[in-house]
């Protein structure tokens, strides 16, 4: 018996001592392998995205163009996770354009330090058509001075090392200064981690499964060769396969001192013969006594697949609905386009017709009061046809930059003279962020807001205007239109009866509206879906009968200007 428990113990020892360090060397080797392999992929992705950006910056610096160069570098760190920091310099090293406002204007950049700055790990020259100086790309190993916060989260913490790319910008041959980009390790960190964690779990779980096989190996061959040819004997008499597996399962043969070489190999193809006998009757009982969870699961599986199928012909659905509404605005602009020029035309031949009249009348004629009547009712056509254009997005724009806050005081303070039954309640944005547009067009859209809203209300009731500022994330706003970046919004909520579910989707349709006859042109709500739309933003509604109605518009916020009060 000793003898026997000393063989065990050596093979099962000798076994896991040559596992163990085969397992870490491989590991070892294959990690460093690795490493190089996937550093090396890593900085060429980042040689492809940053001379993607590089190629688009030429020109933008050559022309000053400096608020476009932000728009672009921020949208490039807002798409890439891994793109923690973004310096632009000129030739004299004095910082024009950063994800850090603070940099702007000064020379130096101690966010991180290089750690050797004579030995790049990796560098690249690249010779465009025409140019005469080629752009030279590095990148090096830099330790991070502080963290890094992106949309304020932690992207980087400080002292944590960073792949720091350099680019030469060039224009038409010539060097216009130099692009900086930080990028994070952490897709390296994450990949060796799972690597090694991977290989080292793997390696310990087959060094187990071996170590438990050669001990059942080594426990079986060492039974004695009488209680073997009687457990033969046995099996040869019995009948049912029950009966069989269970004999087969309680085999146990005495330790032997010797047994010759040929015993030992039948005793082991036996041994493996009764084990894929057992494995096999196990896994048939086991599907037999778990059919029926097995055919409850596959039910299960299919209930879901048919309930995401039904989801997916939903989402098709809305998407063909949006299509179809936004083809139909657009042709509807068209139209009102051509016939507010039109109307422009005949307009301006009435208001000189008129005109003529009253010279060949003279003053207090009753021809020349008429013609004054003719030239106010055309004022009033002209104020639907720019309406008009404003939906068709032609109107006339004279763009600056704008606080919507103090647009809507402006508008909220002519309209409380006129209702006063209505409780307006404002919730504006403490530092609301600046837009860049038409103020008369912005004018328009407050007051037909305000306007809509009143109308809901004949009675009386409350009027909730707010704002906000808002960052939106791949935000899908209509058919092939989705957007991202900083925006300002403004809404208004009505308690009034609300809109019917079926005339949703003819809010914005020129001439459209629900109130009787001479009671509203309907070219409010067009306008104001043509003037945002025009201004970059998009407008929504949300609205049920009975609870009233939520007119909201989004307008990109300015990128250069700074936060207003």
């Amino acid at each position: 018996m000793s003898s026997r428990q000393t063989f065990q113990k050596k093979l099962i020892t000798s076994v896991f001592l040559i596992v163990t360090i085969t397992i870490l060397i491989i590991t070892a080797g294959v990690t460093f392998f690795e490493k190089n392999r996937f550093q090396k992929a890593e900085l060429n992705r980042i040689y492809y995205e940053t001379a993607a950006i590089k190629k688009r910056l030429g020109h933008l610096m050559f022309g000053s163009n400096w608020r476009y160069i932000m728009i672009t570098l921020e949208n490039a760190r807002a798409a890439n996770p891994m793109l923690l920091y973004f310096t632009l310099t000129d030739m004299n090293g004095a910082v024009l354009v950063s994800d850090d406002e603070d940099w702007v204007g000064r020379t130096g950049f101690d966010t991180v330090t290089i750690f050797e700055s004579s030995s790049p790990v990796f560098e690249k020259t690249e010779i465009e058509i025409l140019d005469k100086t080629p752009s030279r790309f590095k990148i090096y190993e830099s330790r991070l001075n502080k963290n890094i916060l992106k949309s304020g989260t932690l992207a980087a913490r400080k002292n944590e090392t960073v792949f720091d790319a350099f680019w030469d910008i060039t224009y038409l041959g010539e060097k216009q200064g130099t692009l900086r980009i930080g990028f994070s390790r952490a897709g390296l960190k994450r990949h060796l981690g799972f690597l090694i964690t991977g290989m080292l779990c793997t390696g310990f779980f087959v060094l187990l499964v071996t170590l438990a096989m050669i001990y059942r190996v080594v426990k079986k061959n060492l039974r004695p060769l009488d209680d073997f040819v009687l457990t033969l004997s046995d099996l040869h008499q019995t009948r049912g396969g029950g009966v069989l597996r269970e004999k087969l399962a309680s085999i146990r043969w005495d330790p032997s001192e010797s047994e010759i070489r040929e015993i030992q190999r039948i005793k082991q193809a036996f041994s493996k013969i009764r084990d894929l006998f057992i494995l096999n009757w196990d896994q048939l009982e086991s599907h037999r006594r778990n059919l029926e969870d097995m055919v409850t699961d596959r039910t299960r599986e299919l209930n879901a697949l048919n309930q995401k199928l039904s989801r997916q012909i939903q989402e098709r659905k809305t998407i063909e609905s949006r299509l179809i509404n936004s083809q139909k605005l657009e042709a509807i602009g068209r139209l009102a386009g051509g016939i507010a020029h039109e109307f422009n035309n005949i307009f301006m031949a009435i208001t000189g017709y008129a005109s003529l009249i009253q010279q060949q009348s003279g003053p207090g004629h009753l021809n020349s009061e008429k013609a004054e009547k003719i030239r106010d009712l055309v004022d009033k056509g002209s104020h639907s046809v720019s309406q008009l254009l404003g939906f068709a997005k032609v109107g006339k724009y004279e763009s600056g930059y704008l606080n919507i806050n103090e647009i809507i005081r402006t508008n909220l303070e002519m309209f409380e003279r006129t209702r006063r039954d209505i409780a307006v309640v404002t919730q504006y944005e403490d530092h609301i962020w600046k837009i860049y547009g038409d103020r008369s067009q912005m004018d328009q859209v407050v007051m037909n807001l305000l306007i809509n809203a009143s109308e809901a209300m004949p009675g009386n009731g409350q009027m909730t205007v707010a704002t906000r500022n808002i960052i939106l994330e791949k935000q899908t706003v209509g058919v092939n239109k989705i957007v991202s970046g900083r925006f300002v919004s403004l809404s208004v909520r009505d308690q009034g009866k609300g809109i019917k579910k079926e005339n949703m989707s003819r809010v914005f349709d020129p001439f459209f509206t629900t109130k009787p006859f001479n009671g509203g042109s309907g070219l409010g709500l067009s306008s104001v879906y043509g003037v945002v739309d025009n201004h970059g933003g998009f407008t929504t509604i949300e609205s049920a009968e009975g609870k009233g109605s939520l007119f909201s518009i989004f307008l990109p916020a300015s990128g250069e200007q700074k936060e207003s009060p």
